[in-house]
Parts: C-alpha cells; sequence; structure tokens
C-alpha cells in the first residue's frame, strides 16, 4: 500500500511537471516579445516595428506606440519599465525603428514628418497588429522622447482621430498647435537644462492660448534625457487615459505646481492656469521636481 501511493503520488508530480512544461511555453509565446517589418516608401526599405503583448492576459485593451530618439532602436524602448507598465494596464507595446538623414528632416521628408510617409507606415503596422493579436487599435496612446516627441506631436496633427493621448517630451522644433488637437489630450514635458526647453515651452504655451487639454510639466536641473520622475509623470498620464476613466479634474498653478479643486479655480491666475484630468495625475505632477 505504501508503495503503491508513492507511485500516485510520483505519477501525479510527473504530470503536473508535464502539464507545466507543455503550456508555459505557449503562454511566453503569446508574451513575448516579437517583431514584424513593414515597406516603406521610396528609398527608405523597411521599418521594423518590435512589440510586446501583456502579460498574465490574452486581451489587451489598447496599444502604446513608443519612439524612440533619433534613428533608435525600437527594441531598446520596451526596456523593464514600459513593459511593467504595459502589464499593469493591458497594453501592447508596439515601437518602430525609423532610419533617416540630417537632409531629409531638412526637406520634411524624415520620419519626424508623418505626411512624408512614416505615418502611413505606422497606420499599416497598426492594421497589421490589430490582426495579428486581435487588439482594437483604432485610437492609440504614444509616448515619444526628442525625435520621437517629434514623430508623436505631427501624428497627432495629421490623424487626431488615431490617438487616443499622446506625451511628447524633447522635440527640438514643432509645428504649431491647432484645433485638430482639442479632443486630444496631451503631457509636454522638458528639462529646464536642455537647449530644446525654449521651443517645447512655445508649443505648450501656443497651445494653452488655443484651450487645447495640454498639461506642461518642465525639470529644474535636467537636461536632455527622461529621468524617473518624467517617466513616472508619463505613466500616470498615459495610465488615465488606458483605463478610460472619468475622475473629477482639478487646476494646476504652472507656477507653483500647486492643484485645487475646480471649485477653487479662480484663485490661480488664467495665465498660468491648467486642467489636470484627475488627483492621481495632479498630485505626481506636482510632486515631481
Amino acid at each position: 500500500m505504501l508503495l503503491m501511493k508513492s507511485f500516485c503520488s510520483l505519477w501525479r508530480h510527473r504530470v503536473i511537471v508535464f502539464v507545466v512544461f507543455l503550456v508555459f511555453p505557449w503562454i511566453q509565446g503569446w508574451c513575448a516579445e516579437t517583431w514584424f517589418a513593414i515597406p516603406s516608401p521610396k528609398s527608405h526599405g523597411e521599418v521594423r516595428f518590435d512589440y510586446r503583448c501583456p502579460a498574465r492576459t490574452n486581451v489587451a485593451t489598447g496599444v502604446l506606440l513608443l519612439v524612440p530618439g533619433y534613428n533608435g532602436s525600437g527594441k531598446q524602448m520596451l526596456n523593464a519599465a514600459w513593459s511593467r507598465f504595459a502589464d499593469e494596464c493591458g497594453l501592447i507595446l508596439l515601437a518602430p525603428t525609423f532610419k533617416t538623414t540630417a537632409e531629409e528632416i531638412r526637406n520634411r521628408q524624415g520620419y519626424y514628418y508623418p505626411e512624408a510617409w512614416s505615418g502611413a507606415v505606422v497606420e499599416q503596422a497598426l492594421s497589421d497588429l490589430a490582426k495579428k493579436e486581435r487588439v482594437n487599435a483604432d485610437k492609440i496612446l504614444i509616448f515619444g522622447f526628442s525625435a520621437g516627441a517629434h514623430f508623436a506631436h505631427r501624428f497627432a496633427l495629421w490623424n487626431p482621430k488615431r490617438v487616443k493621448a499622446f506625451v511628447a517630451s524633447s522635440a527640438g522644433w514643432w509645428d504649431p498647435p491647432s484645433r485638430q488637437l482639442a479632443n486630444v489630450p496631451a503631457l509636454i514635458m522638458c528639462g529646464e537644462k536642455d537647449e530644446r526647453f525654449g521651443a517645447t515651452r512655445t508649443f505648450m504655451e501656443e497651445g494653452l492660448r488655443l484651450d487645447l487639454p495640454l498639461i506642461w510639466r518642465s525639470y529644474h536641473g535636467v537636461g536632455h534625457e527622461i529621468t524617473s520622475a518624467m517617466q513616472r509623470m508619463a505613466e500616470v498620464f498615459l495610465r488615465h487615459y488606458a483605463a478610460n476613466t472619468e475622475d473629477e479634474p482639478v487646476a494646476g498653478d504652472l507656477q507653483t505646481y500647486r492643484f485645487v479643486p475646480m471649485k477653487e479655480a479662480n484663485t490661480i491666475p488664467s495665465a498660468v492656469r491648467i486642467i489636470l484630468p484627475s488627483r492621481a495625475i495632479a498630485e505626481i505632477w506636482s510632486k515631481e521636481k
């Protein structure tokens, strides 16, 4: 009898191990990073798109497009911080590896300018991704740093109906904001030691004069980089729109970074007043120096 119990216990153990080894690779395969390529027009060849599905779920709720700095690697954007965030929000991360030259940029033919060719390539990538992973990619979130910010804000201007919300940090120059962005929330950031600070702030000020739903955040002593504080700010902003929540907005003061309930909004001068869509966003916006 004892021998029989030992045999049954050993058999059950082997069955469990077999099931784990059979099922786990399938789970990992679905969640693993992978990539595909989209042909681009003219002499740009193929554009590689790396993407990563969220862990712990087989139904993604949306897509976050991560656009790196100048000619940067999309694969490197799928780092631990963004992967953790995507897992928490159930998002697929999609990151292009664009290539361009200074001459193309001067002629508005580089990927900085979606109307030239990169916008169509991204839209084809979103269409292919939607079919591959059965995700709704009709309206996406975008994060772009430096050259990525060039693409992010121009893509939103070029096709605002495709963008749920975007973060653009530290572009060197900006196309003027327009009322096309009236329904596209945006977080605009820059380090105060970054030579791109003036141009970035000007875009924000022009957008606020148009009553666009922009949030501005600058960072004292920060150069051309994304700090942990800026990462947290981007995450709390994108999380709000990924979840499609409708929280009680608050009013923020661009000079002091204090915030008050909307009923006290008049205590902040209109020239430096912005609307923050949730208290959670306001708390990070206020605390992260």
